[in-house]
This record gives structure tokens, C-alpha cells and sequence, in this order.
């Protein structure tokens, strides 16, 4: 069981309160502190300290007893957690802008102090971000007593065997939200896979990736790295007290390979139908699907026997070029509104980038009403799926974005980091060229989610880099991770040509 002593828990809420300070400059929108406010309040009576005792280390769901004496009889204790609000930030849908967070506090527990002045209280530490938290004691909304806690990352790792394209997962919590304690690095076999956060989930999220071979045992190494990439002499880094967790996993023979498949997509958040008609509806089903899906457009209560244009909305241009982009608009078909007032309208979605697009209606230059659709990634083919080592394999894939988060997909070998792809400057069309390598059997060629770029000044260069925890926590848009398999095979081996050799002729 963990007591912090007097002059220890001093020197922690000293740094609580530094951390605190410090935080205020990573946020735009901060709210006046915690520690701040029991600095004000110091004017009229300091603090006094809360006793907290836990077993070490402090972990999400471990029990905190908290004790006080010195208190007023009668009142009430609201016990509060200082922690953080925010996560990743997306500008304007397709800009990437790093991450913004600003204090905040919730409540642990209601106390009443017992006729001694004394508090005895039992809480469980949320599922929170990682790091030093504050425990505050507030009596009439003011700081009575004060401690802190610096909780500890925890992962978890399932499977610990399966053949080769066994899906593996990595539970973490408590990482961090300040930029040194955020970010890990999954290594396997001593090859970067991609980086693991949680951001924008209070500390807590689910990594997954995919066994390879050869049959026998791989390491799973876990190194902090807030760039994404792996700081090797973490023994002497300035935060060498945080866990780096190593696994061994055990790749099984046999097992059944899909040659080419994209994970479930999530729900998109698909903005509201704006009708600017009185009185009228639009309706469009479905929100979400890869090119060629066929929707349907239906309205009411639009002006009698009138005719609309049907535009597609869509981004055009290339980042790289240095030339800009810009919205386009083209008109796909004419809506004829029957004398009831409605419509029906069938849409085929268009080859056309991977993300949101509206459906606008149109009456000259007037918009009449929009409605939004998604385009998922989807895949062509992989061509072809086997052959001997040198073989030239192409990866087509439609429907790849066009933000700044969501316009890359960043491939891995067996893996070990390949490269990336982009899909804006094709129109959300990629084909991927590469030659098989490796020894006789399956390799895995996976294409995780990644970040284009974003903020020139952002302490942390994310970018071009496999994300792991993508599901969970990947900026923007979900995007699933889009999984392709090649079976090597054995080299051919070189014909040898026998010679005959003919005694000669003794006549």
C-alpha cells in the first residue's frame, strides 16, 4: 500500500501545480485551473493535505483511500479528479491541427465530515489519461485539502499465438495527453510497425495489427517515442519511469489467408439536410458507401412541377504541386418534381475521392437543398497474389481522401514500415506497384491510416507513419485498415542439360 509522506506529497502537488500552469499554454480555450483556484483561496487558508494511500503502481480502476483531519464538522467534501478536456483538432473538415486541450475537473465522491474533523473516503481512479492528477477536497466550492496522483499505463496483449494474419490486440490505458507521454511505438521483431495513442479517448484505446511469419516465436517490443519513432536509450531519457512493455508472440503453422480485404467501416458523421424550401423534407439512404453505390434522393413539399439540377460536389487540385485545391461542382441530372410535391431521385456515386460530399439541388444558381455523402475506401484488387521472389504486385484501391488526415494510407511489409500512398492528386484512384520479397510462404502487406501533415509548428510530427490505434482514435474520419496477403513460391529450379559423350569410332 502507497502513502505518499508529507514532504512528498508536497513536492507532488508542487508539480501538479507547475504541470497545470504549464498545460494553460497547449490550449486556447483554458479554464481557470484548479491549482490556480486553490492558490487564490490560499489567501484566506492554505490547504491542507489529503492523505492517499493505493498499492503502486496507480493504474485506471485501482482503489484510493483518501483521508483528511483538520476540517470543519457537519460539511460536506466534494472529492474532485483534475484531468483534461480535448483531444485531436480538425479545422474547417480537412485540415489537420494537432491537439488542444483545456482543465477541467469531475466529481469522485460527496463526503461528509464526521464530528472529529476527519474524512475517510474510498474512490476508484477513473479511466483517465495518464500522468499527475489532482485530488482536490472542496468545501463550499473552495480547496480544503489537496494531493495528486501520477497514474501509470497499463497494456494488454491477445492473442499471445495464431497462424500467420491472426488478428492481434493491444489494449493500453492511461497514456498520457501531454505530449512526452502520449505516444508509443509497437516494434516487431526489431522492425517499426506504427505508433499507438489515445489522444482523443481520455487515455484509453485498442491497437491492432496482424501476425506474421515465420512459424516460431516474434517479439513485441513497446517503446515511447512522442515522434513516432522508437527512442532506443529510453533508460536515459527524461522520462525513462514510464512502462515499455515487452510480449512474445508465437506464430502456429497452418491458418486461412483472404488475398485481399478492408475492415468494417465505422458510422461517418454525415452533417444534417439543409432544405431551404418552407415546409419541405429531403432525404438521402443511404449516407455511406464506396464508389458505384446506388442511393436514393427523395423529397416532399418542393414547388410543384418544377425542375431541379442534381450537382456532385468534390475537391479537386494536389498539395504537392503547391498549386492549392478548390471545390467543383457538376451537374449529374435533372429532378422533376411531381405535381404532389415530391420526388424521387436515384444517385449513383461517382468515382470520386474517399470522404464527405454533398448532394446539392439546385434551381439556376440557387441552392434549394444539399444532403451529405461519405465514400468508403474500397478495393479493386491485388494482382496477382502469388509468385517467386521478384514478382511485380500491383494494389488498386478507389475512394482514397483527400483531408489531411485521411488522403494517405501508409503500407507495411510482414510488418515493417514500406511506405505510403495518396490519393489526391489522382482523384481518390491509387495503384500501388511493389516486388515480392521473402522466403517461400504468406506475407502480409497491410495499409494502416495515417496523417498527411499538419501544423508547421506542432511539437509533434506525427505524419507518414502507420497508426495503430486507428479505430479508436485516428483524427477526423474513422478510416479501417485495408489488409492484402502474397503467397511466395518456391524459385523454379534451373534446368541442367546432360551431355552425352561418344567413344570414338575405332574404324
Amino acid at each position: 500500500m502507497r502513502r505518499l509522506s508529507q514532504s512528498a506529497a508536497w513536492i507532488l502537488i508542487a508539480f501538479v501545480v507547475v504541470c497545470s500552469s504549464c498545460s494553460r499554454s497547449q490550449s486556447a480555450t483554458a479554464s481557470p485551473s484548479i491549482a490556480a483556484a486553490a492558490a487564490a483561496s490560499s489567501k484566506d487558508t492554505t490547504p491542507s493535505l489529503l492523505d492517499l494511500a493505493y498499492e503502486e503502481p496507480a493504474v485506471v480502476g485501482a482503489t484510493v483511500r483518501a483521508t483528511a483531519a483538520g476540517l470543519p464538522p457537519g460539511k460536506t467534501v466534494d472529492l474532485a479528479w483534475g484531468t483534461v478536456t480535448g483531444g485531436w483538432v480538425i479545422e474547417d473538415y480537412y485540415h489537420f491541427g494537432g491537439k488542444k486541450y483545456s482543465e477541467s475537473r469531475t466529481s469522485l465522491a460527496r463526503v461528509p465530515v464526521d464530528p472529529s474533523g476527519r474524512i475517510d473516503a474510498r474512490f476508484t481512479i477513473p479511466e483517465d489519461y495518464g500522468g499527475v492528477h489532482e485530488v482536490i477536497a472542496f468545501i463550499d466550492g473552495k480547496p480544503a485539502a489537496q494531493n495528486g496522483i501520477n497514474v501509470t499505463q497499463t497494456f494488454e496483449l491477445t492473442p499471445r499465438s495464431g497462424p500467420v494474419g491472426a488478428t492481434i490486440e493491444l489494449k493500453v490505458k492511461g497514456l498520457g495527453w501531454r505530449t512526452m507521454e502520449s505516444t508509443w511505438v509497437l516494434e516487431w521483431d526489431n522492425h517499426a510497425l506504427g505508433w499507438v495513442s489515445a489522444a482523443g479517448t481520455r487515455g484509453s484505446a485498442a491497437a491492432h495489427f496482424r501476425a506474421t511469419g515465420p512459424v516460431g516465436n516474434h517479439i513485441i517490443k513497446l517503446y515511447t517515442g512522442y515522434q513516432g519513432q522508437s527512442y532506443l536509450n529510453y533508460e536515459q531519457a527524461p522520462n525513462a519511469e514510464l512502462r515499455r512493455p515487452e510480449f512474445t508472440f508465437q506464430t502456429t503453422p497452418g491458418g486461412l489467408l483472404q488475398a485481399a480485404y478492408a475492415e468494417a467501416y465505422q458510422p461517418q458523421a454525415i452533417p444534417q439536410t439543409e432544405v431551404r424550401v418552407a415546409d419541405a423534407t429531403m432525404s438521402l439512404a443511404p449516407t455511406q458507401g464506396p464508389v458505384g453505390t446506388h442511393a436514393m434522393l427523395r423529397g416532399a413539399g418542393f414547388p410543384r412541377n418544377s425542375s431541379l439540377q442534381l450537382v456532385w460536389q468534390t475537391s479537386v487540385g494536389s498539395r504537392v504541386s503547391g498549386l492549392g485545391f478548390e471545390p467543383q461542382e457538376k451537374v449529374v441530372a435533372q429532378v422533376n418534381v411531381g405535381s404532389d410535391g415530391k420526388f424521387e431521385s436515384p444517385v449513383t456515386i461517382p468515382e470520386d475521392l474517399g470522404g464527405l460530399h454533398e448532394i446539392v439541388l439546385r434551381s439556376g444558381d440557387r441552392l434549394v437543398a444539399r444532403a451529405f455523402f461519405a465514400i468508403e475506401t474500397s478495393i479493386v484488387s491485388i494482382t496477382p497474389k502469388s509468385g517467386p521472389v521478384g514478382t511485380p504486385v500491383t494494389i488498386h484501391l478507389k475512394g482514397v481522401g483527400w483531408t489531411e488526415y485521411d488522403n494517405i494510407y501508409v503500407a507495411t511489409y510482414d510488418n515493417a514500415y514500406m511506405g505510403y500512398a495518396c490519393g489526391f492528386n489522382s482523384q481518390g484512384d491509387v495503384v500501388i506497384n511493389f516486388t515480392a520479397a521473402g522466403e517461400p510462404g504468406e506475407h502480409l502487406i497491410d495499409f494502416y491510416p495515417g496523417i498527411y501533415e499538419g501544423p508547421a509548428k506542432e511539437p509533434q510530427q506525427l505524419y507518414r507513419l502507420p497508426q495503430l490505434t486507428y479505430a479508436d482514435d485516428h483524427p477526423g474520419n474513422k478510416i479501417p485498415a485495408l489488409r492484402f496477403s502474397f503467397k511466395v513460391m518456391p524459385s523454379p529450379e534451373p534446368r541442367t542439360t546432360t551431355r552425352i559423350r561418344r567413344s570414338p569410332d575405332p574404324s
